[in-house]
């Protein structure tokens, strides 16, 4: 059963609501008429591992130091300021961790770019050949992997993208993240 109408297209969250509701007509209607700047993919996730990994580690320290210190009979007010100040410590060492792995890790992604494209601009025919045997690799055939790979290595810049995320798992950070 179809819930799409005329204005599926419109509707900035359109695919997701279509995939949602596992509605492959709404999700047409949203492709064929769609601007290709409205549709909406999640990128809240981005953080989600961190903020897990450092919601559980404050609160497993801050249990361990109130108990500590709660067994060792402290006042209450010490108690309570051991607590908040370890929420505190945590949280900003967190996000200094956070921030500082981020920018380490953008910076070797964009040297490993870096030495791609100095490959690509010095023997761009070794780095098209690798690309055709990793995507022969992947089932294409090879007139098939030729056709799609000499298309794009015609734009270079791509070509170095797509030599990044299918060679190395890298993903590029964009302009605004590369910090």
């Amino acid at each position: 059963m179809s819930t799409t109408d005329e204005s599926t297209a419109l509707v900035p969250n359109a695919a997701r609501k279509a995939y949602d509701g596992q509605d492959p007509e709404a999700s047409k209607n949203f492709h064929d008429t769609r601007d290709m700047s409205t549709e909406m993919h999640q990128t809240e996730g981005g953080f989600l591992k961190p903020l897990i990994f450092g919601g559980l580690d404050g609160i497993l320290t801050s249990f361990a130091i109130v108990a500590g210190a709660a067994g060792g009979s402290m006042p209450i007010p010490v108690i309570l300021v051991l607590g908040f100040s370890n929420i505190f410590a945590d949280a900003l060492a967190m996000g200094v961790g956070e921030f500082l792995s981020s920018k380490a890790e953008n910076e070797w992604i964009l040297s490993e770019r870096m030495r791609e494209n100095w490959e690509m601009e010095n023997y761009p025919e070794g780095e098209i050949r690798e690309m055709i045997d990793m995507y022969k690799e992947r089932g294409m055939s090879h007139e098939d992997a030729v056709t799609v790979i000499n298309t794009m290595a015609k734009y270079k810049d791509f070509f170095v993208d797509v030599m990044m995320a299918e060679e190395l798992q890298l993903q590029v950070p964009e302009e605004d993240h590369k910090v």
